[in-house]
């Protein structure tokens, strides 16, 4: 089995390498050696010779871009550099070129950092991190090129979400991530008054992971707005406060289920750390659940193989919707899903 060759390669290194990507502490766990040996090893995957590259935040993660960009290059890969980008624009950006390299540790702590691996569009699953373990000769290839691009995502990611309704007074807090330009940017552009904090790259007064930290300024400011989100680093997970009280997980993904049911979506798939309840809410709206192994790769996985229209992780309020993005989108579904959801 590939998970069980994967855990046996991995237990002779403290890094973490998963299906999500390779994560550890940098200069300790991770070092520039690590991303050479991966960048290289993954451009084995990379039919189109042709790579986004988008990074996070953290303090160590544009030292490690410009190492990621010369591996690649290095074996022929040309780079397509977004610069600070969420994890949800390089993911959407990525079908437009074959595959994705992000440099992050999403909601890990600022001395953490990593990579994550996108093919087509979505996250490598079990077979392709098993390649990438293994090391391959590859024969001199020409140096590929790296160039500088914009994203086209707020104006797509508006489109499919159209304009709310009565111009809500919004409270969105990046955590001083990825998202501090196109969450404010985009919830602008589709009719809502929004409020930024800890929207300086690199600053914030509260912890990389919004589901384990209190969020008091976002609390605190909320009762006076219609609804606040919160995001980690890379701008994948969002936490949703409404008058004061942090969401779960759980009900935040049930309002993107609660959506999709709503204009016609009946098969989904949730990961098996799911509330059950969202199973049942499905289930009595006529819809059909499948059961993936926990981890966004595994439920995108799932969903492929099962023409899957839409699902999720609970754990994360991870909603996925695979005809826009095959990973979880903070940036857009949640946004449309509990502003109507609440007004």
């Amino acid at each position: 089995m590939p998970s069980e060759f994967i855990k046996s390669l991995c237990a002779l290194d403290s890094l973490k390498v998963t299906i999500s990507g390779v994560r550890g502490i940098f200069a300790d766990d991770l070092n520039l050696k690590d991303i050479i040996h991966f960048c290289r090893n993954f451009s084995h995957l990379i039919e189109s010779k042709k790579c986004i590259l988008a990074r996070d935040t953290r303090p160590s993660s544009e030292i490690l871009s410009h190492v990621a960009s010369a591996s690649l290059m290095e074996r022929g890969i040309s780079v397509y550099n977004l610069g600070v980008a969420p994890t949800p624009v390089a993911f959407r950006e990525s079908r437009k070129y074959g595959s994705g390299l992000i440099v992050t540790s999403s909601h890990n702590p600022l001395e953490w950092n990593g990579l994550k691996f996108i093919i087509e569009g979505r996250g490598i699953n079990e077979s392709e991190l098993e390649q990438m373990l293994k090391e391959k000769p590859r024969p001199k290839a020409k140096i590929g090129l790296e160039s500088e691009i914009d994203s086209s995502y707020i104006k797509e990611a508006a489109k499919l979400i159209g304009n709310v309704s009565g111009k809500p007074n919004v409270v969105v807090d990046t955590g001083g991530g990825a998202a501090f330009e196109v969450a404010p940017l985009l919830l602008g552009k589709i009719g809502c008054k929004v409020k930024k904090i800890n929207d300086i790259p690199g600053k914030s007064s509260r912890g990389p992971d919004p589901t384990a930290d209190r969020l008091s300024d976002l609390v605190k400011l909320s009762k006076k707005a219609d609804i606040g989100f919160a995001f980690d680093l890379d701008g994948d997970r969002l936490v949703v406060v409404k008058d004061g009280k942090k969401q779960t997980p759980d009900v935040t993904l049930g309002l993107g289920v609660a959506k999709a049911l709503e204009i016609g979506y009946k098969k989904f798939v949730l990961s098996i750390d799911t509330s059950v309840a969202i199973e049942k809410f499905i289930n009595n709206e006529g819809g059909q659940v499948k059961r993936s192994k926990v981890g966004e790769a595994n439920v995108v996985d799932l969903m492929l193989k099962t023409n899957s229209q839409a699902g999720g992780e609970g754990s994360s309020a991870g909603f996925i919707l695979p005809e826009f993005n095959m990973c979880r989108d903070g940036l857009t579904h949640k946004w449309s899903d509990c502003i109507n959801g609440w007004n």
